[in-house]
Protein backbone atom coordinates (compact mmCIF):
# COMPACT_ATOMS: atom_id res chain seq x y z
CA UNK A 1 0.00 0.00 0.00
CA UNK A 2 1.40 3.54 -0.85
CA UNK A 3 0.96 5.08 2.59
CA UNK A 4 3.89 2.46 3.94
CA UNK A 5 6.49 3.68 1.84
CA UNK A 6 5.13 7.08 2.16
CA UNK A 7 7.46 10.19 3.59
CA UNK A 8 5.32 11.60 6.57
CA UNK A 9 6.93 14.73 8.46
CA UNK A 10 5.95 16.13 11.61
CA UNK A 11 5.28 19.80 12.21
CA UNK A 12 5.90 21.51 15.86
CA UNK A 13 5.17 25.43 16.52
CA UNK A 14 6.59 26.77 19.40
CA UNK A 15 7.14 29.50 21.72
CA UNK A 16 9.00 30.60 24.79
CA UNK A 17 6.48 32.92 26.65
CA UNK A 18 8.64 33.52 28.97
CA UNK A 19 11.66 34.77 26.54
CA UNK A 20 12.05 39.00 27.51
CA UNK A 21 13.24 39.61 24.31
CA UNK A 22 9.78 38.07 23.42
CA UNK A 23 7.58 40.05 25.71
CA UNK A 24 9.23 42.78 25.11
CA UNK A 25 8.40 42.46 20.91
CA UNK A 26 5.07 42.10 22.15
CA UNK A 27 4.29 44.42 24.45
CA UNK A 28 5.17 46.75 22.04
CA UNK A 29 2.76 45.76 19.33
CA UNK A 30 -0.15 45.82 21.79
CA UNK A 31 0.51 49.17 22.64
CA UNK A 32 0.30 50.15 18.73
CA UNK A 33 -3.22 48.64 18.43
CA UNK A 34 -5.85 51.27 19.45
CA UNK A 35 -8.91 50.90 22.06
CA UNK A 36 -11.17 49.43 19.50
CA UNK A 37 -9.05 46.54 17.87
CA UNK A 38 -7.92 45.59 21.21
CA UNK A 39 -11.21 44.52 22.16
CA UNK A 40 -11.37 42.16 19.66
CA UNK A 41 -8.14 39.81 19.94
CA UNK A 42 -6.63 37.25 22.27
CA UNK A 43 -3.15 38.17 23.75
CA UNK A 44 -3.68 36.40 26.97
CA UNK A 45 -0.29 35.15 28.90
CA UNK A 46 -2.43 31.70 29.46
CA UNK A 47 -1.51 30.94 25.96
CA UNK A 48 1.98 31.53 25.58
CA UNK A 49 3.17 29.81 29.07
CA UNK A 50 5.63 27.44 29.24
CA UNK A 51 4.90 23.84 31.01
CA UNK A 52 8.74 22.93 30.25
CA UNK A 53 7.57 19.41 28.92
CA UNK A 54 8.91 19.90 25.57
CA UNK A 55 11.42 16.99 25.67
CA UNK A 56 9.15 14.52 26.23
CA UNK A 57 7.41 15.45 23.00
CA UNK A 58 10.85 14.70 20.96
CA UNK A 59 11.32 11.69 23.06
CA UNK A 60 7.73 10.19 22.42
CA UNK A 61 8.34 11.15 18.47
CA UNK A 62 11.27 9.23 18.70
CA UNK A 63 10.20 6.45 20.96
CA UNK A 64 6.58 5.69 19.18
CA UNK A 65 7.47 7.28 15.53
CA UNK A 66 10.33 6.24 14.82
CA UNK A 67 9.57 5.89 11.17
CA UNK A 68 9.06 9.71 10.84
CA UNK A 69 10.69 11.15 8.01
CA UNK A 70 11.73 14.62 9.43
CA UNK A 71 10.53 17.06 12.44
CA UNK A 72 10.18 20.60 11.42
CA UNK A 73 10.13 22.60 15.03
CA UNK A 74 8.73 25.97 14.00
CA UNK A 75 10.04 28.91 16.27
CA UNK A 76 10.32 32.69 15.81
CA UNK A 77 13.92 32.17 16.07
CA UNK A 78 13.84 30.91 20.02
CA UNK A 79 15.04 27.26 20.64
CA UNK A 80 15.37 25.30 23.88
CA UNK A 81 19.30 25.53 25.45
CA UNK A 82 19.01 21.55 25.26
CA UNK A 83 17.69 21.43 21.74
CA UNK A 84 20.34 19.22 19.85
CA UNK A 85 20.67 21.51 16.21
CA UNK A 86 22.65 18.49 14.44
CA UNK A 87 20.19 16.04 15.48
CA UNK A 88 19.34 13.79 11.82
CA UNK A 89 15.96 14.39 11.70
CA UNK A 90 15.68 18.01 12.83
CA UNK A 91 14.76 20.91 11.06
CA UNK A 92 15.00 24.01 13.02
CA UNK A 93 12.25 26.60 11.10
CA UNK A 94 12.01 30.15 11.70
CA UNK A 95 9.15 31.98 11.20
CA UNK A 96 11.21 34.39 8.49
CA UNK A 97 12.03 31.22 6.52
CA UNK A 98 8.50 30.53 5.35
CA UNK A 99 5.90 33.25 6.14
CA UNK A 100 5.95 36.39 3.95
CA UNK A 101 7.25 39.28 5.68
CA UNK A 102 4.46 41.33 5.31
CA UNK A 103 3.05 38.68 8.07
CA UNK A 104 5.64 39.43 11.00
CA UNK A 105 6.33 39.78 13.50
CA UNK A 106 3.14 37.99 14.56
CA UNK A 107 2.14 37.03 17.87
CA UNK A 108 -0.95 34.76 17.03
CA UNK A 109 -0.93 31.01 15.83
CA UNK A 110 -2.82 31.43 12.75
CA UNK A 111 -0.18 33.15 10.46
CA UNK A 112 2.01 30.64 11.63
CA UNK A 113 -0.21 27.77 10.64
CA UNK A 114 -1.66 29.37 7.29
CA UNK A 115 1.30 29.52 5.78
CA UNK A 116 2.59 26.11 6.77
CA UNK A 117 3.00 24.64 3.07
CA UNK A 118 5.94 27.18 2.55
CA UNK A 119 8.19 25.45 4.38
CA UNK A 120 11.66 24.32 2.81
CA UNK A 121 11.58 20.54 2.01
CA UNK A 122 8.16 19.66 4.11
CA UNK A 123 6.85 16.37 2.57
CA UNK A 124 3.54 16.61 0.40
CA UNK A 125 2.23 14.11 4.03
CA UNK A 126 3.10 15.86 7.39
CA UNK A 127 1.47 15.75 10.66
CA UNK A 128 0.55 19.14 12.36
CA UNK A 129 0.88 19.53 16.03
CA UNK A 130 0.46 22.16 18.66
CA UNK A 131 3.00 21.87 21.52
CA UNK A 132 0.55 20.16 23.77
CA UNK A 133 -0.21 17.91 21.35
CA UNK A 134 1.87 14.50 22.67
CA UNK A 135 2.21 10.92 21.18
CA UNK A 136 1.91 8.75 24.49
CA UNK A 137 1.80 5.16 22.68
CA UNK A 138 3.41 3.93 19.62
CA UNK A 139 1.44 5.36 16.34
CA UNK A 140 2.28 3.96 12.65
CA UNK A 141 2.19 5.83 9.50
CA UNK A 142 -1.07 3.93 8.60
CA UNK A 143 -2.71 6.16 11.72
CA UNK A 144 -2.36 9.43 9.65
CA UNK A 145 -2.25 8.63 6.66
CA UNK A 146 -3.96 5.28 3.88
CA UNK A 147 -3.31 5.27 0.76
CA UNK A 148 -2.10 8.95 0.47
CA UNK A 149 -5.15 10.06 2.32
CA UNK A 150 -5.46 11.70 5.56
CA UNK A 151 -6.72 9.59 8.01
CA UNK A 152 -9.77 11.55 9.67
CA UNK A 153 -13.34 11.21 10.73
CA UNK A 154 -16.28 13.45 9.63
CA UNK A 155 -18.97 14.12 12.09
CA UNK A 156 -21.78 17.31 12.06
CA UNK A 157 -22.48 18.16 15.28
CA UNK A 158 -23.95 22.29 16.22
CA UNK A 159 -21.26 24.56 17.56
CA UNK A 160 -20.68 24.29 21.42
CA UNK A 161 -19.71 27.73 22.20
CA UNK A 162 -17.16 27.76 24.92
CA UNK A 163 -17.00 31.14 27.62
CA UNK A 164 -14.88 32.60 24.90
CA UNK A 165 -16.27 35.45 22.31
CA UNK A 166 -13.14 35.49 20.65
CA UNK A 167 -13.18 31.54 19.90
CA UNK A 168 -16.51 31.70 19.30
CA UNK A 169 -15.99 34.13 16.67
CA UNK A 170 -13.35 32.49 15.12
CA UNK A 171 -15.74 28.98 14.94
CA UNK A 172 -18.09 30.61 13.56
CA UNK A 173 -16.17 31.85 10.70
CA UNK A 174 -14.97 28.15 9.94
CA UNK A 175 -18.23 27.45 9.43
CA UNK A 176 -19.30 30.57 7.53
CA UNK A 177 -15.81 29.12 4.85
CA UNK A 178 -17.31 26.09 4.95
CA UNK A 179 -20.92 27.20 3.50
CA UNK A 180 -19.11 29.65 0.96
CA UNK A 181 -17.64 26.87 -0.69
CA UNK A 182 -19.77 23.40 0.30
CA UNK A 183 -22.64 22.75 -0.75
CA UNK A 184 -24.15 20.40 2.66
CA UNK A 185 -26.83 18.09 0.80
CA UNK A 186 -24.31 17.39 -1.94
CA UNK A 187 -21.10 16.79 -0.02
CA UNK A 188 -23.58 14.08 2.00
CA UNK A 189 -24.58 12.30 -1.15
CA UNK A 190 -21.09 12.67 -2.88
CA UNK A 191 -19.54 10.62 -0.27
CA UNK A 192 -22.03 9.19 1.97
CA UNK A 193 -19.71 6.02 2.38
CA UNK A 194 -17.34 8.39 4.19
CA UNK A 195 -20.10 10.16 6.11
CA UNK A 196 -21.71 6.64 7.44
CA UNK A 197 -18.35 4.53 7.21
CA UNK A 198 -18.22 1.22 9.81
CA UNK A 199 -14.80 2.53 10.65
CA UNK A 200 -16.37 5.28 12.76
CA UNK A 201 -19.26 4.46 14.34
CA UNK A 202 -19.69 7.10 16.55
CA UNK A 203 -19.36 9.79 14.00
CA UNK A 204 -21.62 7.59 11.60
CA UNK A 205 -24.15 7.63 14.59
CA UNK A 206 -24.14 11.33 14.86
CA UNK A 207 -24.45 12.07 10.79
CA UNK A 208 -27.61 9.71 10.43
CA UNK A 209 -28.95 11.77 13.20
CA UNK A 210 -28.01 15.53 11.71
CA UNK A 211 -28.58 14.07 8.40
CA UNK A 212 -32.28 14.33 9.51
CA UNK A 213 -32.25 17.46 9.68
CA UNK A 214 -32.92 19.64 6.65
CA UNK A 215 -30.94 22.50 6.94
CA UNK A 216 -29.10 24.11 3.60
CA UNK A 217 -26.11 25.15 5.57
CA UNK A 218 -23.21 23.56 7.63
CA UNK A 219 -24.25 24.34 11.36
CA UNK A 220 -20.64 23.29 12.75
CA UNK A 221 -18.24 19.88 12.50
CA UNK A 222 -16.33 18.05 15.18
CA UNK A 223 -12.62 18.79 15.77
CA UNK A 224 -10.76 16.78 17.85
CA UNK A 225 -7.86 18.91 19.12
CA UNK A 226 -5.23 16.29 18.24
CA UNK A 227 -2.20 15.82 16.23
CA UNK A 228 -3.87 16.41 12.61
CA UNK A 229 -2.77 14.99 8.90
CA UNK A 230 -2.40 17.13 5.77
CA UNK A 231 -1.94 17.52 2.75
CA UNK A 232 0.49 19.98 1.96
CA UNK A 233 -1.74 20.59 -1.69
CA UNK A 234 -4.48 21.04 0.16
CA UNK A 235 -2.97 24.18 2.32
CA UNK A 236 -2.37 25.35 -1.51
CA UNK A 237 -6.23 24.81 -2.60
CA UNK A 238 -7.37 26.82 0.36
CA UNK A 239 -5.06 30.07 -0.45
CA UNK A 240 -5.78 29.63 -4.05
CA UNK A 241 -9.67 29.61 -3.40
CA UNK A 242 -9.65 32.25 -0.34
CA UNK A 243 -6.94 34.68 -0.63
CA UNK A 244 -8.63 37.20 0.75
CA UNK A 245 -9.72 35.54 3.89
CA UNK A 246 -6.12 34.48 4.26
CA UNK A 247 -4.49 37.14 3.76
CA UNK A 248 -6.56 39.42 6.45
CA UNK A 249 -6.53 36.36 9.32
CA UNK A 250 -2.19 36.32 8.40
CA UNK A 251 -2.29 39.94 8.72
CA UNK A 252 -3.78 40.60 12.72
CA UNK A 253 -0.71 40.46 14.75
CA UNK A 254 -2.81 38.87 17.41
CA UNK A 255 -5.69 36.37 17.29
CA UNK A 256 -8.54 38.41 15.99
CA UNK A 257 -12.52 38.26 15.60
CA UNK A 258 -12.12 38.64 12.07
CA UNK A 259 -9.98 35.58 11.39
CA UNK A 260 -10.16 31.60 9.84
CA UNK A 261 -8.45 28.91 11.68
CA UNK A 262 -6.43 26.12 10.64
CA UNK A 263 -9.28 24.22 10.75
CA UNK A 264 -10.12 25.54 7.48
CA UNK A 265 -8.20 22.67 5.74
CA UNK A 266 -9.28 20.11 7.89
CA UNK A 267 -12.73 20.88 6.22
CA UNK A 268 -11.38 21.08 2.82
CA UNK A 269 -10.18 17.87 3.05
CA UNK A 270 -13.60 16.59 4.95
CA UNK A 271 -15.67 18.47 2.00
CA UNK A 272 -14.03 17.16 -1.18
CA UNK A 273 -13.86 13.65 0.67
CA UNK A 274 -9.94 13.61 0.29
CA UNK A 275 -9.58 11.58 3.39
CA UNK A 276 -9.28 7.92 4.77
CA UNK A 277 -12.07 6.97 7.22
CA UNK A 278 -10.32 6.53 11.20
CA UNK A 279 -11.81 6.87 14.60
CA UNK A 280 -10.06 9.53 16.24
CA UNK A 281 -12.34 9.26 19.50
CA UNK A 282 -9.87 5.78 19.73
CA UNK A 283 -6.71 7.48 18.69
CA UNK A 284 -6.58 10.12 21.55
CA UNK A 285 -8.45 12.46 23.64
CA UNK A 286 -8.25 16.37 24.47
CA UNK A 287 -7.83 16.88 27.99
CA UNK A 288 -8.00 20.11 30.15
CA UNK A 289 -5.81 20.43 32.82
CA UNK A 290 -7.94 21.99 35.65
CA UNK A 291 -10.48 19.60 35.44
CA UNK A 292 -8.77 16.65 34.26
CA UNK A 293 -4.93 16.22 35.36
CA UNK A 294 -5.48 12.80 36.80
CA UNK A 295 -7.00 11.30 33.79
CA UNK A 296 -3.48 12.68 31.73
CA UNK A 297 -1.33 11.52 33.85
CA UNK A 298 -2.83 8.01 33.79
CA UNK A 299 -2.93 8.50 30.26
CA UNK A 300 0.90 9.21 29.90
CA UNK A 301 1.64 6.38 32.06
CA UNK A 302 -0.28 3.84 31.06
CA UNK A 303 -0.54 4.54 27.19
CA UNK A 304 -4.54 4.58 27.52
CA UNK A 305 -4.40 6.85 23.80
CA UNK A 306 -2.18 6.99 20.56
CA UNK A 307 -2.26 10.85 21.61
CA UNK A 308 -3.20 13.33 24.00
CA UNK A 309 -3.84 17.27 24.06
CA UNK A 310 -2.87 18.92 26.93
CA UNK A 311 -5.46 21.45 27.28
CA UNK A 312 -4.08 24.44 29.14
CA UNK A 313 -6.81 26.34 31.06
CA UNK A 314 -6.29 28.15 34.49
CA UNK A 315 -5.33 25.23 36.34
CA UNK A 316 -5.55 26.48 40.18
CA UNK A 317 -1.94 25.87 40.74
CA UNK A 318 -0.11 25.93 37.92
CA UNK A 319 3.43 24.75 39.67
CA UNK A 320 1.60 21.48 40.87
CA UNK A 321 -0.10 20.72 37.76
CA UNK A 322 3.49 21.42 35.73
CA UNK A 323 5.32 19.47 37.96
CA UNK A 324 2.72 16.08 38.18
CA UNK A 325 2.79 15.83 33.90
CA UNK A 326 6.79 16.03 34.31
CA UNK A 327 6.50 13.40 36.85
CA UNK A 328 4.44 11.49 34.58
CA UNK A 329 5.95 11.53 31.50
CA UNK A 330 9.33 10.99 32.97
CA UNK A 331 8.56 7.71 34.24
CA UNK A 332 8.10 6.63 30.87
CA UNK A 333 10.26 8.83 29.05
CA UNK A 334 13.55 9.23 31.11
CA UNK A 335 15.88 9.02 28.36
CA UNK A 336 17.06 11.38 26.77
CA UNK A 337 16.18 11.46 22.88
CA UNK A 338 19.40 12.46 19.65
CA UNK A 339 17.41 15.61 19.71
CA UNK A 340 18.88 16.55 23.06
CA UNK A 341 22.13 18.05 24.23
Amino acid sequence: MRGESEKIDFVIIWVDGNDPAWQKEKKHYLGMLNEETSRDIDAGNVRYRDWDNLKYWFRAVEKYAPWVNKVHFVTCGQKPDWLNVEAPKLHLVHHKDYIPAEYLPTFSSHPIELNLHRIEDLSEHFVYFNDDFFLTAPVEKKDFFVGGLPCDCIEEEPVEFPRCELYNSIRINDIVFMNRHFDRHRCRHENKEKWYSLKTPHSTAKNILTGCLKNKYFFGMAIHHLPQAYCKETLKAVWENEPEWMHETCSHRFRDSRDISQHVFKFWQLMTGQFYPYDKRKFGKALPVDTKLDEICEAIQKQKYKAICINDADAADFEQAKKRVIEAFEKVLPEKSSYEL
